[in-house]
């Protein structure tokens, strides 16, 4: 039988609450505001960071414990149609923990991402996303994946909100891998 120390328990307990009360204010304050109409142009900008990532062809996991990445993206998007859009962003990702090995670098990754999104009930969405990454792992090494994402959006002004999302990306190209990442950021109608 496994111990758990009472301080693990509660900061566990803490996350869960927290997560619970953004999900609570995302959605309690989402129907303020209407979904997006065709012809609008929206600026994202997002953090995220893997939370677990399984390499299926060397049946490795990755977890926050043994790694740290923040990746940062710039994306811009066009409303096609009332709550449909297409857009693109692009992804930089640094590496925070541990120092990488003498080999490799921080700038572990470079992505282009174009994505097709649904607004599907406000303040609710979910994209696709096809990823070409020329640099990943820390090197000139090109991958590729396809990935689904699903979050929401609390208003903070009439063109302004704050996201969360999670995102599940399965990448195809160099290794297959399928992960785990969390994502934030603030969204703004142009």
């Amino acid at each position: 039988m496994q111990r758990h120390s009472s301080g693990s328990r509660w900061s566990n307990r803490g996350l869960v609450l927290a997560v619970l009360a953004a999900c609570t204010l995302v959605f309690a304050s989402g129907h303020a505001h209407a979904a997006p109409k065709r012809g609008e142009w929206l600026e994202t900008n997002t953090l995220s960071s893997t939370v677990v990532s399984r390499d299926l062809d060397t049946r490795t996991t990755t977890t926050w414990r043994k790694q740290v990445n923040l990746g940062g993206a710039l994306g811009l998007h066009y409303y096609f149609a009332d709550a449909l859009r297409f857009g693109t962003s692009v992804q930089y990702i640094d590496r925070i923990w541990p120092e990488p090995p003498p080999s490799g670098s921080r700038f572990q990754r470079l992505a282009l991402m174009p994505q097709l999104g649904w607004n599907f009930w406000d303040p609710c969405y979910v994209a696709t996303i096809f990823t070409y990454a020329p640099r990943s792992r820390g090197k000139w090494l090109t991958d590729m994946s396809i990935s689904l994402v699903l979050g929401a959006g609390a208003p903070l002004s009439k063109r302004v909100r704050l996201g969360v999302s999670v995102e599940m990306p399965y990448a195809f190209y160099y290794h297959r891998a399928l992960s785990l990442v969390a994502l934030t950021g603030v969204s703004v109608v142009l």
